[in-house]
């Protein structure tokens, strides 16, 4: 058989993975990151888009990064793929940075004697004093973590009781909830524990906030034996325990909130701040959910996991959410609690909200929860409420929960204008809302169900997407109209300029399920282990 001669025109970076664009493409043709001894180890994944193949360096099929190593690409039958030589191939060179900087995952290109491609983990120098602090710092979070490690195995061998091969059999598993994030459960873990606790299950809960408590050893014992007992771990967000704690004998779901927001977060932010560590607590999910087998492969890529690993189960918290039951008693329950929301009432009549309600509910700036912060100064608190005024609206600012000061909203505004960020559920303000301006937030994944308009407040898209980055195009998916000043904002508004249309084809491509039991499909695929996508 004749060797089928590959020859790659184009390379290029999109986050985590690598694009290798042929000169004539061919779908048949299979190409591996191969040894330099030929043998095969990673397949490229075919992108018939864009007419290319692709690796992701964080996960190439293996739930863990590209292994250090000297590559070549191949194609099925053996022969090399060779790279149209650059004249400077150290352009497509990367550099991932990771512990703080104290540590570095390499890329490298090389076109001489043919293509290869080169990954190494390396340990950076860092100064004096830094060398000393981090010294001092890891080898004091070491050795408390040596001892955690102990105490964990030693409470496995005592309290777990089966293996994870017959977990699905047990009559009466151990459930935990989970989470190191806030001592408050999240929406789909709430939701999760309701349906769990109805169908006769008995979910336990450890829930803390480790990155800004403090937790004596004893609460670490009993949590780790909760965690040594668990036959399933449901977790609603990033747990720093799991980065160094090997959890076994347990199937773990992350349930991570975010429907099918932008901002870039986990493995597909690799080498940037805050990003996690190679072999970070993400690789030991079991299951991720999602909303779709078309968006799963975004959640996919942010935990570092494959794409069948990822449930298109549904958000838990949408079960109670498109309850009309539950929709109609929230509204009165906002309108009764809240009377600046609402007409004049009068007794025995149905509670009326006043004239239109915009919910202004952006996602923070800043690195993470410690430094979280809004630029409040990229609005006009005047031209609002005059805006307010004339359209007969309300506006409600509803801001995120890392952000802790309030909006600085003039006290003779506030009859216009309202903060309502103390309020607990921002989805039970949806119900009321007519429109919605946002910018990076996930929250339009659940508002877009309810069919209404929205706005993207997104005024710094670029600086954004440099330093935070997306994970999905932004401005292709994005269920409304962008606007990147206040001005247009206004304009916008009051044109009922919203590029409404972008709902529908949103809800297509996000949702399988519009209806109110993501909770079984989590219970059934999961727990009871039936047959899932």
């Amino acid at each position: 058989m004749d060797k089928k001669s590959i020859l790659i025109k184009k390379i290029r970076w999109e986050r985590v993975w690598i694009y290798f664009y042929p000169e004539s493409y061919d779908k048949t043709t299979n190409i591996h990151l191969s040894s330099m001894s030929g043998e095969k180890l990673f397949a490229l994944k075919a992108c018939e888009e864009e007419k290319a193949y692709r690796i992701n360096i964080s996960n190439p099929g293996n739930c863990k990064m590209l292994p250090v190593g000297i590559y070549k690409l191949q194609t099925d039958d053996g022969s090399d793929v060779e790279i149209v030589e650059s004249p400077n191939p150290k352009f497509y060179n990367r550099q991932f940075l990771y512990f703080h900087t104290e540590r570095a995952f390499r890329v490298q290109f090389t076109y001489k004697n043919g293509f290869k491609l080169r990954v190494t983990d390396i340990k950076l120098k860092l100064g004096f004093l830094k060398s000393i602090k981090s010294g001092i710092r890891r080898t004091k979070n070491d050795s408390a973590k040596k001892i955690l490690k102990a105490v964990y195995n030693i409470e496995y061998k005592l309290f777990h009781r089966k293996k994870a091969a017959d977990i699905h059999k047990i009559k009466k598993p151990n459930i935990l909830l989970m989470s190191d994030q806030s001592e408050e459960m999240g929406t789909n873990m709430i939701a999760l524990k309701k349906k769990l606790i109805s169908e006769g299950y008995k979910p336990k809960e450890a829930l803390r906030a480790v990155t800004t408590k403090h937790y004596s050893f004893f609460h670490w014992i009993k949590t780790l034996k909760q965690i040594a007992s668990a036959d399933f771990i449901f977790l609603d967000d990033h747990s720093q325990t799991t980065d160094w704690l090997t959890i076994r004998g347990t199937i773990i779901t992350q349930l991570w909130h975010a429907g099918a927001g932008f901002k870039s977060t986990g493995y597909s932010r690799f080498g940037l701040p805050a990003s996690p560590a190679p072999d970070s607590g993400h690789r030991q999910y079991t299951y991720g959910i999602a909303g779709s087998i078309k968006i799963r492969h975004f959640f996919s890529e942010v935990w570092g996991i494959n794409d069948e690993q990822v449930l298109p189960t549904g958000m838990p918290r949408l079960d109670e959410f498109l309850d009309k039951d539950y929709m109609e008693k929230t509204k009165e329950k906002l309108l009764t609690e809240y009377p600046e929301l609402c007409k004049p009432y009068v007794d025995g009549q149905p509670r009326e909200k006043k004239g239109h309600i915009i919910l202004f509910a952006p996602t923070y700036r800043g690195e993470n929860k410690k430094n979280a912060y809004y630029p409040f100064d990229r609005l006009d608190m005047r031209r609002l409420y005059r805006l307010c005024k004339e359209t007969d609206s309300l506006f409600i600012f509803k801001m995120h929960p890392f952000v802790t000061y309030p909006a600085p909203i003039p006290k003779s505004y506030r009859d216009r204008i309202i903060d309502m960020s103390g309020y607990s559920n921002l989805n039970d303000l949806f119900y009321i809302t007519d429109l919605l301006i946002t910018d990076y937030s996930s929250d339009i994944y659940e508002f877009s169900l309810m069919k209404k308009p929205m706005l993207f407040f997104a005024f710094d898209i670029d600086a954004y997407s440099k330093s935070r980055g997306f994970h999905r195009d932004y401005r292709t998916n994005v269920p409304g109209k962008i606007v990147e000043s206040f001005d247009d904002m206004i304009d916008a508004i009051l044109n009922k300029d919203f590029e409404y249309e972008k709902v529908e084809k949103y809800i297509e491509n996000n949702f399988d399920h519009v209806d109110t039991h993501a909770c079984e499909r989590v219970i059934d695929w999961i727990i009871r282990g039936k047959p899932h996508p």
